[in-house]
């Protein structure tokens, strides 16, 4: 029990200051010739509990070590029976071994820093014989018989261990501790990326999930395999632009191999295209004031809008001159390339009588022409005052007008129209015959403080005029 206590102290010790190496155990029976051997080049061991079965049973292992003479195999403390370690190299030469770690003691004992350690790395064969069971090669005994730390001088030294004779003896478990071992794989893990396909593109929007896996092919095992993405999961494609999935792989010796996957997220889709005028299906009278009013988008996460375009541009007058069939078509053009064109059609008809055509000048003081801006306070009524060139009657304003539109102050736009202008009464106009011109009165709002409306008056001959206001708080000079 005090031997075995002894063991488990010096292997915590071996482990605690190695944490990387490995407690391997005998896999069945392993064999006692280098074809045979069990094999624990993989990783870097400390102990190797095993069994010798009978007195006839030798245990080999394959080893790599570290080289530099730091390499030592002790059954001290930790094995039942009466033991032998010999090392050999790789082809099964004798390098060094031992029956006796001191006088009075059965175990085992081949030391690090000995004139017999092996000083260059690499693969070696560790053997754990029971008492008197001894190597031989072709040519004959390999070690000379002695207790001691011996090397292979004996006369079948320049052979390969091709058997083992002696008494039998020895039976029993055994813990071998070692130092200076490590893993001999130097072959780097594989990374294998089957998606995305490396180098390709893919809609955006598109479902790919990725999918890879990692292999070690160097004896080690593989330690860890893992992706920037994980495997099985979505890849990110509801934007535009490069995306990248990274996968690293590990073995059990630290070898390293990291593979990359890149591909491009495309916007495959074509913008949206709406045209509100002139309205697909409708009939219009020859000359009638069409003003065109259309948009484009494209989609959220899309490459972006680069163009929207129309036979003529928005708020210009669409081609009512002739009569017949007429088309109107936009289109959208994203960063991407994709476009979309929308084509509506319409007619133009022979209207009724004209109207007449009045001589208008413009609004009259305060209210400056367009594209001047009036500055105005906000809940303040503007009396809008025009001359049409007489007394032309009361009818003389378009159904639907005045219309008043927010703009962006100073951007001189034109908008076709927008919601009903609000008046003391419904669209009361009134004629003052001493000075030949209309009056409409037009109620402001006080929210609308620090933007800017456009009123749109459109005549009942075809003319629109319009004029801009920038409101002010009602603290506020204008």
């Amino acid at each position: 029990m005090q031997h075995r206590i002894a063991w488990f102290i010096t292997a915590l010790v071996m482990l605690v200051a190695c944490p990387s190496a490995l407690a391997a155990s005998e896999q069945g029976d392993a064999g006692e010739l280098p074809a045979s051997a069990q094999d624990l080049r993989g990783s870097a061991v400390s102990v190797i509990e095993g069994e010798m079965l009978d007195g006839t049973d030798v245990d080999l292992y394959r080893l790599c070590l570290s080289g530099g003479g730091s390499f030592s195999a002790s059954t001290v403390g930790g094995s039942e029976g009466d033991t032998q370690l010999f090392l050999f190299d790789s082809g099964g030469l004798g390098v060094y071994g031992n029956d006796d770690a001191a006088t009075g003691v059965k175990q085992s004992a081949l030391p690090a820093g000995h004139a017999f350690t092996p000083a260059a790395s690499g693969e070696y064969l560790l053997a754990v014989a029971p008492y008197d069971r001894d190597p031989l090669s072709s040519a004959g005994r390999i070690f000379p018989n002695r207790v001691i730390t011996v090397g292979a001088t004996d006369r079948g030294a320049g052979q390969p261990v091709s058997s083992w004779a002696g008494l039998e003896r020895g039976v029993g478990t055994y813990a071998v501790t070692l130092t200076g071992t490590r893993s001999c794989d130097s072959v780097p893990p594989t990374v294998a990326i089957a998606s995305p396909v490396d180098g390709t593109s893919v809609a955006r929007g598109a479902s790919v999930t990725v999918d890879f896996e990692c292999a070690d092919e160097g004896g080690s095992a593989l330690a860890s395999c893992e992706g920037s993405v994980a495997d099985g999961a979505p890849l990110d494609t509801e934007t535009v632009g490069t995306r990248t999935v990274t996968v690293t792989a590990r073995d059990g010796s630290g070898n390293e191999t990291t593979a990359s996957a890149t591909v491009e997220v495309m916007d495959a889709e074509a913008p949206s295209v709406s045209v509100a005028a002139p309205i697909d299906g409708a009939t219009y009278e020859v000359g009638e004031h069409v003003a065109a009013a259309y948009a484009c988008s494209d989609e959220t996460g899309g490459s972006g809008l680069a163009a929207c375009s129309g036979d003529v541009d928005p708020g210009a007058a669409v081609d009512t001159a002739s009569i017949g069939s007429k088309t109107f078509t936009v289109t959208g053009t994203d960063v991407a390339g994709n476009s979309r064109s929308v084509t509506v059609a319409y007619e133009v008809v022979e209207g009724e009588e004209p109207p007449p055509v009045y001589d208008f000048s413009g609004f009259a003081w305060p209210v400056a022409g367009f594209p001047a801006v009036t500055r105005w306070i906000a809940g303040v009524p503007v009396r809008l005052r025009f001359a049409l060139g007489g007394d032309q009657g009361l009818d003389v304003v378009a159904d639907g007008y005045p219309q008043v539109a927010e703009v962006d102050c100073g951007a001189e736009q034109t908008p076709a129209g927008g919601e009903p202008a609000s008046t003391p009464w419904r669209r009361v106009i009134r004629y003052r015959a001493r000075r030949s011109i209309y009056v409409l009165l037009w109620k402001t709002e006080r929210r609308w403080a620090g933007g800017c409306r456009q009123l749109v008056l459109r005549l009942s001959d075809g003319q629109v005029a319009r004029a801009e206001f920038r409101f002010l708080g009602n603290n506020r000079r204008r």
